[in-house]
């Protein structure tokens, strides 16, 4: 999933690089959040949900690899759609471990066999099976602090582990199209997933346009 590449989109993005650089107050943060989910919209249509907010952190020289997979396993979304974005907050580079891609992995909407993994020094413990993608064809998705990566819900991604003395700490915002359904009762790959998240209290944000479905619920774990 990517931004089309046009230079008059070129350059906004590389505008919201800087206005997230230098975000100072709670209306430059409403500025910085409006603008990425038009960047959002651009990939996944004009009505869309917030549905997650997850902070990655990987300590100076403890950071753990995590193994090639696609997010597809994980999430309970129905038709399965999603665009995560990526947002250094620590510079991202190949030597600290940061985000690998598979590059045009998305394109057929496949998800490929995943395998339970017993090791211990994983972050998830399901990878890919060997065989299903070119590990050669693998792209370093490097970024400075306040830069971005959007990727769609069937890209395969993974990140190296490391002994990096360079943290490497970012968010991810996770957005659907409100044309799919949160399905909180659903348990994607039998629930062998490794996340522990309770799925049925999650909440939802429409932040633009309406629910397509009708179906999604956004009075579910909002505080009162």
């Amino acid at each position: 999933m990517s931004v089309p590449n046009t230079a008059a989109r070129s350059a906004e993005t590389r505008h919201l690089f800087r206005i997230i650089n230098t975000v100072s107050s709670t209306l430059d943060l409403d500025r910085v959040l409006r603008a990425i989910v038009d960047l959002v919209s651009d990939a996944i249509g004009d009505d869309v949900i917030l549905w997650g907010c997850h902070v990655f952190c990987k300590p100076a020289g403890e950071g753990w690899e995590t193994p090639w997979h696609q997010d597809g396993h994980y999430w309970p979304i129905r038709p399965l759609a999603t665009c995560t974005v990526w947002v250094a907050l620590d510079p991202s580079t190949a030597a600290n471990g940061c985000l690998r891609v598979i590059p045009g992995s998305q394109r057929e909407h496949v998800l490929h066999a995943h395998l339970h993994e017993s090791r211990t020094d994983l972050t998830l413990n399901q990878r890919m099976a060997d065989g299903t993608f070119d590990e050669a064809a693998a792209v370093d998705i490097e970024l400075e602090p306040g830069q971005m990566s959007l990727h769609d819900v069937y890209m395969i991604h993974g990140a190296a582990a490391y002994t990096s003395t360079q943290r490497r700490t970012g968010v991810a915002l996770r957005y659907m199209p409100s044309t799919s359904v949160f399905e909180r009762d659903l348990r994607p790959a039998d629930g062998k997933t490794g996340l522990f998240v309770d799925f049925a209290r999650r909440p939802l944000w429409l932040v633009k346009g309406i629910d397509r479905s009708g179906r999604n619920d956004f009075e579910v774990g909002h505080r009162r």
